[in-house]
């Protein structure tokens, strides 16, 4: 078996890139291994960051979403207004994830209700 290499600073961009690939496959595991590798040399990178808060919320999964650990990566961004709105994106997340799992209940009356 062989040694992983860390990641270095100068690799970052790239490996940001890769991680945006990865959630653009559907393989958001992948995309928060990455983030979470440039973390541990950059611990505030907010690129960084705001990817691994979208991968760990692409994992969003029924009545099962685990939004803390979303929650702890938007405690970490340091603007305002994105925590604002990456908050919304958790909330809408874990709501579709929650719809996925329920869908549509039909009422008698041809009513549709969550």
């Amino acid at each position: 078996m062989f040694d992983l290499k860390p990641i270095t600073p100068d690799a970052i961009p790239r490996a940001l890139d890769k991680a945006e690939r990865y959630r653009l496959l559907n393989e958001p595991s992948d995309a928060e291994s990455i983030c979470l590798d440039i973390l541990r040399i950059d611990p505030e990178n907010q690129k960084a960051l705001v990817a691994m808060l979208l991968a760990v919320t692409d994992q969003f999964e029924g009545f099962t979403a685990d939004a803390s650990r979303a929650q702890g990566v938007l405690h970490r961004l340091r603007d305002e207004y994105q925590r604002t709105y990456y908050a919304g994106i958790i909330s809408e997340r874990k709501a579709k994830a929650r719809l996925r799992l329920r869908g549509l209940r039909r009422f008698p009356g041809g009513d549709e209700l969550l």
